[in-house]
């Protein structure tokens, strides 16, 4: 699968540590499907994912934004095997074969490398909102098709994903804090326990702070060479978790937000009415954004 390429500048890149986490995320073969362990979710972005390709006309080419390792790109295959996908994320992501399915890592949603109008559908599931959204649209208004369909699942600031994530965040804030390491790094055992006592407290069924708690103590009676060189290597360890919690908790959209946050989009495409994805509770999954791209930018 080939498609037309436009030369474009790159700009700043200023991945830095996003883009790293981002790669290390995906190098783990059990990300590939990052919610598939949430048996419900999965079924419900499926369902969404077949129900959107059979929409779709023949042979139609999609343009996947923020695709990790390919989740999208094989549903709507499995859906139908004559579309044409083509992924792209700014990680580094590892190559997938598929007759069907291109992918480009180190690709910024912001700097599309193809030409105008011609892509006839674009997806993202969870990851669009990672974007710089006016730059984002930008360059959608050139590669997308009039007419083209437009199906975004965005996070949703009350979903599970988001408050599991959230706590997560929470408890490496915590942890990483000043207090906890200058005690650490000084040897205070005293302080130290406060503080991971207090930690756990906060987060009972973290298990990370759980195993922080059991291990560390034994090396507080190290040098303090040893205790700032294990602490500055923990940091190190748990930054890219904590760059990625950090972003999703920064770019999951809240009902208030909403509006203004659509207003890229709505500026080059007709929006259906945005609804929301429910697990079979009722707690949301994604906001449900879907449109076509109009015929002329308004």
């Amino acid at each position: 699968m080939k498609l037309a390429s436009r030369t474009i500048d790159p700009g700043p890149r200023g991945y830095g540590l996003a883009k790293d986490a981002w790669s290390a995320f995906w190098q783990d073969p059990g990300q590939s499907r990052c919610v598939a362990a949430a048996h419900d979710i999965w079924q419900m972005l499926t369902h969404h994912w077949a129900s959107f390709a059979a929409r779709l006309g023949h042979g139609t080419r999609v343009l996947d934004l923020g695709c990790g390792a390919g989740a999208v790109a094989r549903l709507l295959l499995a859906a139908r095997g004559d579309v044409q996908v083509t992924g792209i994320d700014f990680a580094r992501v590892p190559l997938v074969i598929h007759p069907n399915f291109e992918l480009l890592s180190d690709t910024a949603m912001e700097s599309l490398p193809f030409g105008e109008q011609c892509f006839g559908a674009v997806t993202s599931q969870f990851g669009y909102e990672y974007s710089h959204t006016d730059a984002a649209t930008r360059e959608l208004a050139l590669v997308l098709a009039p007419g083209a369909r437009v199906s975004f699942l965005v996070h949703h600031s009350g979903s599970s994903i988001v408050a599991t994530n959230r706590s997560r965040l929470n408890a490496l804030i915590g942890f990483l804090g000043p207090m906890t390491g200058a005690a650490f790094c000084s040897g205070d055992v005293a302080s130290f326990n406060v503080q991971m006592a207090t930690l756990i407290e906060s987060h009972p069924d973290d298990s990370l702070i759980t195993e922080l708690a059991r291990a560390l103590p034994s090396r507080l009676g190290r040098t303090q060479r040893e205790r700032i060189a294990i602490w500055n290597a923990m940091e190190d360890a748990l930054a890219p978790e904590r760059c990625l919690a950090d972003s999703l908790n920064s770019s999951c959209v809240a009902s208030p937000e909403l509006e203004d946050w659509l207003a890229p989009l709505r500026r080059i495409c007709e929006l259906a009415p945005v609804s929301v994805l429910r697990e079979p509770n009722g707690e949301p999954i994604a906001w449900k954004i879907e449109g076509t791209r109009r015929i002329a930018a308004a």
